[in-house]
């Protein structure tokens, strides 16, 4: 087909108009980033003083994220600062009961701007963004309306233990977090074409979402660790999504029941169990976690004791005085017995637990002897 040479000229200049308005926004980006931190070798120094498991470069791709979460996209960056004060403390928990690098708590930053709800087009949910294949391999339930890839606590988990497995196979953490994005038999194909493990000369052989991921890794870091110097301000989640408390429960419950019970609405009930997809917390002899609001929590505890026909929350001990402890990141229930000199086997009985494993903002019931009341937390 043939154009008149007007139509051509004119297009032309539209064209022209356009890469220019673009080059212009861009490189008014690029000014505006360099103007917030006063010099970009101030950017690069800080870069390299972030506590990675890797030397992290600043090279273009980085200088890249670091302006898209610090100019360019301003709201959810703070956006997504406010919400890892919801789940940070349980990215840390399992990272240190694992023993990997605390700061591998920024990945979820990168695969879903730590929202649990995120869905891609290849079928991949929550905050680790796992398909179906990946989650059933590490133990996730997807059956009955319930989806544990939405689950913070079980998704976690099983993510902290991929990672851990990429780990052992490739021994280098720019590697392993290419391999988590787009499975290690690419990583490896990727190895074998470069003729190289050095993350950087494979990376034009991966995918392009994965090169762009260690990257945007990196600029997740920078951000959290630096947010204050470009003027961001995290928008934090209401106080309630904030201060919670966690409980196993092992007989079915709905989310009317728990908001009618912990004196909530069933709308923010959802907003911290997302898993429940029909909200509706079914039986589990291993146990289902349940988030709660903090000021629900002793109110919440009393119904479950009910529910089990029991009475230990009304009845105490003689020479023992009630108490209660909320588990941090890396507890295990052997570090709670000592630190308030009790037996494991009486603080699983105490608060119905089916086995060991405690979790961070756990809600712990405690009968000590008079004599502890010195390490009352």
């Amino acid at each position: 087909m043939k154009f008149p040479w007007t139509l051509t000229a004119v297009i032309a200049a539209c064209y022209l108009t356009v890469v220019t308005q673009t080059s212009a926004l861009t490189s008014c980006y690029d000014n505006e980033l360099v103007e917030m931190t006063g010099n970009d070798e101030v950017i690069k120094a800080r870069v390299g003083n972030i506590n990675l498991p890797f030397c992290a470069p600043y090279n273009k791709e980085v200088r890249e994220f670091i302006k898209r979460y610090t100019v360019i996209g301003v709201k959810e960056s703070e956006a997504m600062l406010g919400r890892t004060s919801l789940y940070f403390p349980i990215f840390e928990h399992y990272l240190r009961v694992h023993k990997l690098p605390e700061e591998l708590k920024y990945l979820p930053m990168v695969e879903s701007t730590l929202r649990p709800e995120v869905r891609s087009a290849a079928g991949a949910a929550g905050l680790w963004q796992f398909v179906p294949s990946s989650a059933r391999h590490f133990g996730l339930k997807m059956e009955g309306g319930l989806d544990e890839r939405l689950d913070p606590y079980r998704s976690t988990e099983a993510a902290v233990k991929l990672l851990a497995t990429l780990y052992h196979e490739f021994g280098d953490w720019m590697l392993v977090m290419a391999a988590f994005n787009c499975g290690s038999g690419r990583v490896k194909k990727a190895i074998r074409y470069a003729n190289s493990r050095d993350y950087w000369a494979i990376s034009k052989y991966l995918p392009v979402e994965s090169r762009r991921y260690v990257p945007s890794y990196i600029a997740a870091a920078y951000l959290v660790n630096y947010y204050n110097e470009h003027n961001l301000a995290p928008k934090y989640p209401s106080y309630q999504m904030q201060e919670t408390r966690t409980f196993r429960v092992y007989t079915p419950l709905t989310f009317q029941q728990v908001a009618q019970v912990t004196g909530v609405n069933s709308a923010l009930i959802k907003a911290l169990n997302p898993s429940y997809l029909q909200q509706y917390i079914p039986a589990n002899k291993n146990g289902n976690f349940v988030i709660v609001p903090a000021s629900g929590a002793v109110a919440f505890r009393q119904h479950l004791a009910k529910k089990a026909g029991l009475s230990v929350d009304k009845v105490l001990p003689q020479g023992k005085f009630k108490s209660s402890y909320v588990a941090v990141p890396g507890d295990r229930i052997e570090s709670v017995a000592m630190l308030f000199r009790c037996d494991v086997e009486e603080l699983m009985a105490w608060n119905q637990l089916a086995h060991r494993e405690v979790v961070v903002n756990q809600h712990l019931l405690l009968f000590l002897p008079e004599n502890n009341k010195k390490v009352k937390p």
